[in-house]
């Protein structure tokens, strides 16, 4: 008598958990946001315009941290980081399609949904924390970088929801 073992589920990769990637792409787009706004006043452009670009790495980041792949996609990370150069159209726009370009494993779908949804989430929670924190001005920051926290795990939350084989 034979037995025969299956081995399809010896070679599947186990599924990124999208609530991790979400909780790493938030952190790391929310503290490189925040070194942002803290680079914002030391008046030396390129420098806050480097920090700006790595916002854009911040969810590549995430994703691969909750698979567990971090380092080994590079084209991915130069795709966030050179898909976040226009300030306001990159989110929507020039990030998914280049995040896209660079790793086909995404479905593209889902990438840009993920960044406009995220981008509507950290503007409504920018205004939000500006609502309730009030006329004090040092809101910003903490609001800039909750904005971009917002946005990175959601973009990361749909990049490991819309992985294919």
């Amino acid at each position: 008598m034979t037995s025969t073992i299956s081995t399809s589920t010896a070679s599947a990769r186990p599924a990124t958990s999208p609530w991790m990637a979400s909780l790493y792409g938030g952190v790391a787009s929310g503290l490189i946001g925040a070194a942002f706004a803290l680079l914002l006043g030391t008046n030396m452009p390129i420098v806050y315009g480097l920090a700006f670009l790595l916002i854009g790495a911040g969810p590549v980041i995430g994703y691969q941290l909750a698979a567990g792949q971090l380092g080994q996609d590079w084209k991915t990370l130069l795709g966030g980081i050179i898909g976040f150069i226009l300030p306001l159209l990159s989110p929507i726009f020039l990030w998914p399609l280049l995040v896209w370009a660079f790793n086909r494993s995404f479905a593209l779908s889902k990438v840009w949904l993920g960044s406009l949804l995220g981008l509507i989430l950290g503007i409504a929670g920018f205004f939000a924390i500006g609502l309730f924190i009030g006329q004090d001005p040092a809101w910003w920051s903490f609001g800039w970088a909750m904005l971009w926290a917002l946005w990175g795990g959601t973009a990361a939350a749909f990049m490991a929801a819309g992985e294919q084989e």
